[in-house]
């Protein structure tokens, strides 16, 4: 039959053999000016002009990636040259933020045959029910469909049809239209067609399914394994993520899928600074009370402790905690200190025997088992280590004259109660003050240089949440 080889037929619509091509019932001409950059080129054609016209006005191509400078150019170069890429790396890492930063280079819509399930180009469609439209109809429909990005979630009971979808071509001989929803059900993959396809942790899809892939990759079409051609020649970017082997639930990616990627290494941030910028960024509770510099740092850098070999559990800590466990953190005291309408974060917000973190941490880390400790005495033990850390800087900061007239003035105050008192004396709340970002910082300020007074010289003692007596006055 005639209409069985448009399957197979690559069609090129130019202007000489256009049908009439109209958009919300009104013909256009899609070759004027206005209309010639919504179709006709590649997707990879899209984001390489798109590079470079933000390289050429000197923007940042991914304001949305805090840090990893190498990894950033690592990817412009890769798709600059129209290559796929994997992102290799631990979760949390910020894979899947890269992928998605990248749709941005794709136009904000392009043209599309409308009512077709794959959103074809109208010069260059590659369904078979599009390429009989734009051949054998005087007028075709036209419209516009936003920027795709299709994430396609790595899942080990995945079917050949979920990724790929389903075609019979006993139907289209039959007569059936392609898109009859008897004869043509796109997968994930072909729903990604004019656009960026996801893999979201390629390594847990099945090997079989993986085998499929290879030929998606190098010559944008797909053989079912039962040795069905796929008619259609996908026109996407393939972007990747995996977590490392030893991850439960993924598994080695084939070597020939290897061999059609460009893989790049995500990692953790590499300071500090920015670990707090990202997880900043990500909060959930955009606004509410003031999270002051130090208790940022102290929880960053327990998460961080977690990560490094100089940790004194890291033989312990299987699998460490990601960037996730930074967010949630903030988060969570935050969402602690609202809660107990007070406009700064203190160290009450941790809880009393630091609950709020440990919400925040214990799924998030695993141990191993075999030695003898659990989760709760790890996450105490490195946020301590973590305290004692930015208490030993602060109280390092403090001039000796001014120590000596703080401590003048605990003494004659024998206790101060941070939660309940206003007057913390002069050279106290100056030191506080200096600390601060905001004034309503104070309090919580005042409280961090009591702990670490009493941290770093014994010369204080905690006797309470908040609160503080000079050694010796006690009882």
């Amino acid at each position: 039959m005639k209409e069985f080889e448009y399957i197979f037929e690559d069609v090129v619509v130019k202007p000489s053999n256009a049908p009439s091509f109209t958009i919300n019932g009104k013909e256009v001409d899609i070759w004027d000016d206005a209309l010639l950059k919504f179709h006709s080129k590649s997707i990879v054609e899209y984001v390489r002009e798109k590079i470079l016209e933000m390289e050429e006005k000197g923007l940042d191509l991914f304001p949305e990636i805090v840090g990893k400078t190498v990894e950033k150019n690592m990817v412009k170069i890769a798709l600059l040259s129209g290559s796929n890429i994997l992102f290799k790396g631990k979760k949390g890492y910020g894979k899947t933020t890269f992928s998605k930063s990248i749709a941005k280079f794709l136009p904000e819509k392009i043209l599309a045959i409308k009512g077709c399930k794959i959103h074809d180009d109208p010069t260059r469609p590659v369904c078979f029910s599009c390429k009989r439209k734009v051949l054998e109809d005087e007028k075709v429909e036209l419209t516009f469909v936003p920027r795709k990005w299709i994430r396609i979630a790595g899942d080990p009971m995945m079917t050949t049809r979920q990724l790929i979808g389903g075609i019979s071509l006993q139907k289209i001989k039959e007569g059936y239209d392609l898109d009859h929803p008897e004869v043509f059900a796109p997968g994930r993959v072909l729903k990604a067609h004019r656009g960026i396809a996801y893999f979201d942790e390629l390594g847990s899809i099945p090997s079989a399914l993986q085998t499929l892939l290879h030929e998606l990759f190098e010559e944008k079409q797909i053989t079912t394994p039962e040795g069905d051609i796929v008619p259609l020649k996908i026109d996407c970017i393939v972007i990747a993520s995996t977590n490392p082997a030893n991850y439960k639930g993924v598994s080695d990616i084939k070597e020939p899928l290897l061999d059609r990627m460009e893989q790049i290494e995500i990692g953790p941030p590499e300071t500090i600074e920015e670990e707090i910028e990202i997880a900043m960024r990500n909060m959930s509770l955009k606004i509410g009370p003031l999270i002051p510099e130090w208790h940022l740092r102290i929880l960053a850098g327990a998460v961080r402790c977690m990560r490094s070999k100089e940790c004194r559990y890291a033989s312990r800590i299987e699998f460490e905690p990601s960037c996730r466990a930074t967010i949630k953190l903030f988060d969570h005291l935050r969402a602690s200190a609202m809660l107990n309408k007070r406009k700064v974060v203190m160290f009450a917000d941790y809880g009393k025997s630091y609950e709020n973190v440990k919400l925040a941490l214990k799924s998030r880390f695993e141990v191993d088992y075999e030695e003898e400790v659990d989760k709760d005495s790890i996450i105490e033990g490195v946020v301590e280590d973590s305290i004692d850390k930015i208490g030993s800087e602060i109280y390092s900061s403090i001039p000796r004259n001014t120590f000596t007239e703080i401590m003048d003035e605990l003494a004659k105050a024998e206790i101060v109660n941070v939660y309940e008192d206003d007057d913390f004396g002069s050279s106290l709340y100056s030191f506080a003050s200096s600390m601060c970002k905001h004034p309503e910082e104070v309090a919580s300020a005042v409280e961090m240089t009591l702990e670490a007074i009493a941290r770093c010289t014994g010369l204080l003692e905690k006797i309470g949440v908040g609160v503080y007596v000079c050694a010796g006055i006690k009882g």
